[in-house]
């Protein structure tokens, strides 16, 4: 494997200016930074290397980066689509874990989380999808004035460079596109691999045999990220690596003398010019690079920005004396902004899955030299990273409509409250009421996924998710000691009702392979297996293989602050008047897609908003 940790870091030679990897790095030791900087931006990841490179297109300002990991080494597991995650676990990944699941048998469950230029970026499967329109729309609907899919969609195409596939494949498996809604000179590549296995087709084949229709394009301009359609993955066209947050739009901007970059320094507090002052005006934040090492500081005078991610920025902003009154007392932290919404609020998208084979494969045989293919000419297997072959289907084509009228009548009836943890703050609570009537209404209608089914062949097996997780979890320091991880419970299952959806999404999979297109192939069903048969036993099995599908979300949410928001929408933290919070964490609501895409878009559309408030 030699030859391709060479070939994984020569990749780059062939990618354009918008991708290349250059030096020298503006990259600084603490003793050579400025004595002040217009901007500074906490982490590195997807958000704070969109917004910190945009920031820093301004030749006037300057911006500063602080990550707390390094630059990766151009890895096989990053750079080749086929070994991508395999950064999971490594020193690329804060490597948390929630406390024990009290819903899923009391397993803790790893949360990857990316200590890296590029954040999740680096760890992702490549994913390149957006949730449908009504998914945004609802943010708007939560009191956020210009967070819809329309005011979105700029943003979406202008992260983005689409490539559709070739024009062979296009026709062999009818992948269509709409240009409308994609960009064209963003700094993140967007395409197909440029090898598909025959058994992707018949899976759109068993939807529509279903009654489900396949989609024109799911990134497309009427946001039609519905029923099943072709995803695109973070894919360089030419030379089939990955395009990330580095390549994209940190390296550029590393060569701009108005912008620095510390690594490997962990943020540990935000410095108020006034700790009694109302609202709260931060002037620096402080860092070290271990436990053991003495604290620094970097001062800001216009604002700063924390994208440390959907654990790491709710724990900053706690450390820093802004969040829940009583959590802050009982650390002995002094009280800048009591807002009890900060660490509440937190989503993911569990998911588990039909794991099955064909035992008369529709498939190609493999080719026996996926390595040199990949050498050679950037063809082959090497070439395929996640899935692109996803469905996110409304609730009533899958189930009973009996079943799907119990089941919004209970997200409408059931006390809030009761699904919480105790002594929850009145209005975190009244937050989550509305937004439960919110995702109630779009629930029952045809223009919101209730579940995700992603192909995950070749063999007929099939990852599913519930797309719009009604239970809410939380984020909280239990230390003082900014090198002590918080305390994490995504609380999967706390409200019955998403159990309730996995069951539907299970069976509604095992439909999908039952379906007469594929007998041909014979699937054979291996996980969970036929002796898996009642709701019971289906249930049962589902809370022992629940786990992340990597897509933590919203612990700082965007919305009223008497709804228990953290940021207004324009994301700037309530109680401050030049601290801003611009990653995954402000959604309000976890969009039915995996959160990539979603990620880059409020990143620009922070940098923009930013832009012209200065």
């Amino acid at each position: 494997m030699v030859i391709c940790t060479v070939l994984s870091l020569s990749l780059f030679a062939a990618i354009s200016v918008r991708g290349a990897i250059f030096q020298p790095y503006q990259i600084i030791e603490a003793r050579q930074q400025n004595p002040s900087y217009d901007y500074i931006v906490v982490g590195a990841g997807i958000a704070g290397s969109t917004v910190a490179s945009r920031l820093a297109e301004n030749p006037s300002v300057t911006v500063l980066l602080i990550e707390a990991g390094p630059l990766d080494a151009g890895e096989n597991f990053v750079t080749i689509p086929f070994f991508q995650g395999g950064a999971v676990g490594t020193k690329y990944d804060w490597n948390y874990t929630t406390v024990p699941q009290t819903n899923l048998n009391a397993r803790p469950i790893n949360i990857p989380a990316g200590k890296v230029v590029g954040g999740g970026s680096v760890l992702n499967g490549m994913i390149f999808q957006r949730g449908a329109a009504a998914n945004y729309d609802s943010w708007e609907e939560m009191g956020n004035p210009g967070w819809n899919f329309k005011s979105l969609l700029p943003y979406f195409k202008k992260s983005e460079t689409y490539s559709p596939p070739p024009a062979d494949l296009a026709e062999k498996f009818n992948i269509t596109s709409d240009p409308a809604g994609h960009g064209t000179s963003g700094p993140i590549f967007s395409t197909f691999p440029t090898y598909i296995q025959n058994d992707r087709k018949f899976f759109y084949a068993a939807l529509n045999e279903l009654g489900i229709p396949t989609e024109v394009d799911g990134a497309g301009s009427k946001g039609r990220a519905l029923n099943g359609f072709w995803c695109p993955n973070t894919l360089h066209p030419t030379n089939m690596s990955r395009s990330y947050a580095r390549t994209g739009y940190f390296n550029p901007a590393s060569q701009k003398i108005n912008f620095h970059v510390m690594l490997q320094q962990q943020v540990t507090k935000l410095i108020p010019k006034d700790s009694k002052k109302s609202p709260v005006t931060l002037v620096a934040v402080e860092f070290a690079s271990s436990a053991t090492s003495p604290r620094q500081t970097a001062r800001a005078t216009k604002e700063v920005i924390v994208s440390a991610g959907v654990i790491g920025s709710p724990r900053l902003l706690q450390l820093s004396g802004i969040g829940r009154k009583d959590l802050l007392q009982s650390l002995n932290i002094p009280i800048l902004v009591d807002l009890p919404g900060v660490g509440s609020n937190y989503q993911d998208h569990g998911a588990a899955g039909v794991f099955g084979r064909f035992n008369n494969t529709p498939n190609d045989p493999a080719p026996s030299n996926p390595e040199e293919l990949y050498l050679t000419n950037r063809t082959g297997p090497w070439t395929n990273s996640a899935p692109i072959n996803l469905a996110f289907i409304p609730l009533r084509p899958t189930t009973a409509k009996d079943n799907a009228d119990r089941l919004i009548k209970n997200i409408k009836s059931t006390n809030p409250a009761s699904l919480l943890v105790p002594g929850t703050h009145s209005s975190v609570i009244a937050g989550y009421k509305k937004q439960r009537e919110i995702l109630a209404k779009h629930l029952s209608s045809l223009n919101t996924g209730v579940n995700e089914y992603a192909w995950g062949g070749p063999g007929g097996s099939i990852i599913v998710s519930v797309a719009h997780p009604l239970s809410r979890g939380f984020v909280e320091i239990n230390s003082a000691d900014p090198f002590v991880f918080p305390t994490i419970d995504v609380r999967y299952f706390s409200d019955p009702v998403d159990h309730e959806f996995s069951l539907i999404a299970f069976k509604f999979a095992r439909r999908i392979l039952a379906a007469n297109v594929l007998k041909p192939f014979v699937p054979i069903e291996s996980v969970p297996g036929a002796s898996v048969a009642t709701d019971d036993q289906l249930k049962a099995f589902i809370k022992n293989q629940w786990s992340t599908l990597f897509h933590s979300s919203c612990s700082n949410p965007m919305q009223p602050r008497k709804l228990g928001g953290v940021v207004d929408p324009d994301l700037k933290v309530y109680g401050t008047d030049n601290l801003r919070v611009i990653d995954a964490s402000i959604f309000p609501l976890i969009p039915g897609s995996h959160t990539q895409a979603t990620t880059y878009a409020v990143a620009e559309k922070g940098a923009d908003l930013i832009k012209r408030a200065r």
